[in-house]
């Protein structure tokens, strides 16, 4: 099953989700986003939704978008602002 969702709340991106990939869902997130760095569309300080909001439209749970988040921030493509959010910094 593939899931399509466009996240338009702050920038309009398609988060595509594939469970018979073979990729753990984190990773696809993690991937995605780097893409979306690499080819402008995500930019420097722009933000992410939020580990909640992007559980829900995706209807997954919180703790895989939480991880995939977190991996994104250990790779140094995005620094979390407490009380502010998720941004990108690549």
């Amino acid at each position: 099953m593939t899931v399509i969702v466009s996240y338009d709340s702050v920038w309009c991106m398609r988060w595509l989700v594939d469970y018979h990939s073979g990729v753990p869902v984190y990773l696809q997130l993690v991937q995605q986003a780097k893409a979306a760095v690499a080819s402008g569309t995500l930019r420097a300080g722009d933000q992410l939704p939020s580990v909640r909001a992007m559980a829900e439209e995706l209807k997954l749970n919180r703790n895989t978008v939480a991880r995939a988040w977190a991996e994104l921030e250990s790779e140094g493509v995005l620094e979390k602002r407490q009380g502010s959010g998720c941004f990108v910094t690549s």
